[in-house]
C-alpha cells in the first residue's frame, strides 16, 4: 500500500510517465522489427529455395517431406548443363546491351523532358504533365499491338535488338520522378545562371543535373532493373537465339529440361543473380533519390 502511495505521489508522475512511454516504444519497436523480419523471409525464401535446388545433385529430393533444403552434396553440374544446351553467354551479352541502352536513352529522355515541365513557363504545360500522368493508367499490354505493327511494318526491325530499346525510351513514370526532383531545385540558382549568360540547355547541365543526381540514379537504377527482367515484349521480338536476351533465352529451359527443376532453378539463379547484385550495390541511391523525389 505504502509503494503504491509512493508511485502516486506527484513529484513521481513524470517518472513514471517515461518509463511508461520507454516501454512502449520499446514494444512497438520490437512488433516493427517481427514484421520486417517476417517480411524478409517472406521475400527472401523463394529465391534461397531456387539457390539451394540449383546445387542440389540427382541424389538430393526436391519435394520431399519433411522438405529438404539444403543438398547433401553441393554441385554446380547442374549450371554446366544449362551452359552446354544454351548460348548462355551471348543471351547475357544482349541483355547487357539492351539493358545499358535502353538506360541510357530513358534517363536522358526523361530528364530532357523534365526540366520544361518543371522550370520552363509556357502555354500548356499542366495539361501535358497531367496528360503524361494519365498514360500511366493505360496498361503496357494494350500499347503492344501497335508498337508491334510499328516495328514489322514501318520500321523493319523486327528481331533486332534496337526493336526492344527503342520502345522503351520514353517512361511517363521518369519524367514524373525528374519533374519531382527539378522543382525542389531554387529558382535563385537558375536566374543566378541566367544573368550569367548560361543557356537553358547548360543551366540543364550544369545546374539540374547535378543537383537532381540522386533521383537522376534512382531513375537509371530502376529502368535498369525494368528492362532486364522485361520478358514479354522481348519474347514477342526476338526469335533469333544471337539476339535473344537472358530471359527469353532462359525460357527454352522449360523445352530442353521440363522435368528437371534443377536445370531450370540454374537458370534462374543465372538470371536474378546479376541484377541482385546491381541494386544491392546501389540501392543507398536508389533510396535517397526516391526520397528526394517525393519529397519535391
Amino acid at each position: 500500500m505504502a509503494r503504491v502511495q509512493a508511485l502516486e505521489a506527484p513529484e513521481l508522475r513524470p517518472v513514471v510517465r517515461v518509463r511508461r512511454r520507454t516501454v512502449r516504444r520499446t514494444v512497438e519497436t520490437a512488433l516493427w522489427y517481427v514484421a520486417l523480419i517476417a517480411m524478409a523471409v517472406v521475400t527472401v525464401f523463394p529465391f534461397a529455395w531456387i539457390l539451394l535446388t540449383s546445387l542440389k545433385g540427382l541424389a538430393d529430393p526436391i519435394f520431399s517431406v519433411p522438405p529438404q533444403f539444403l543438398p547433401n552434396d553441393p554441385t554446380l553440374d547442374n549450371y554446366t548443363r544449362v551452359l552446354d544446351s544454351l548460348p548462355v553467354p551471348t543471351f547475357f551479352l544482349n541483355s547487357i546491351i539492351a539493358t545499358t541502352a535502353t538506360t541510357a536513352l530513358s534517363t536522358l529522355v526523361a530528364a530532357l523532358a523534365a526540366y520544361p515541365l518543371a522550370k520552363l513557363r509556357f502555354r500548356g504545360r499542366e495539361p501535358i504533365f497531367y496528360l503524361l500522368l494519365a498514360t500511366l493508367i493505360v496498361p503496357l499490354q494494350l500499347t503492344y499491338i501497335p508498337s508491334f505493327i510499328l516495328a514489322v511494318q514501318v520500321f523493319d526491325y523486327y528481331d533486332t535488338l534496337p526493336s526492344i530499346i527503342f520502345p522503351n525510351i520514353a517512361s511517363a513514370f521518369n519524367i514524373f520522378l525528374l519533374r519531382q526532383a527539378f522543382r525542389a531545385v531554387p529558382n535563385d540558382l537558375i536566374d543566378a545562371a541566367r544573368v550569367d549568360g548560361a543557356r537553358e540547355l547548360r543551366i540543364w547541365w550544369q545546374v539540374m543535373l547535378p543537383l537532381a543526381r540522386p533521383t537522376v540514379a534512382a531513375v537509371a537504377i530502376f529502368t535498369f532493373v525494368v528492362s532486364w527482367n522485361d520478358f514479354l515484349w522481348p519474347s514477342l521480338m526476338l526469335h533469333d537465339r544471337d539476339t535473344m536476351t537472358l530471359p527469353v533465352g532462359l525460357a527454352a529451359l522449360q523445352g530442353f529440361f521440363a522435368n528437371d527443376f534443377r536445370a531450370i532453378a540454374a537458370g534462374v539463379t543465372m538470371t536474378v543473380v546479376p541484377i541482385l547484385i546491381f541494386f544491392v550495390a546501389l540501392q543507398r541511391q536508389f533510396v535517397k533519390g526516391l526520397g528526394g523525389a517525393v519529397k519535391g
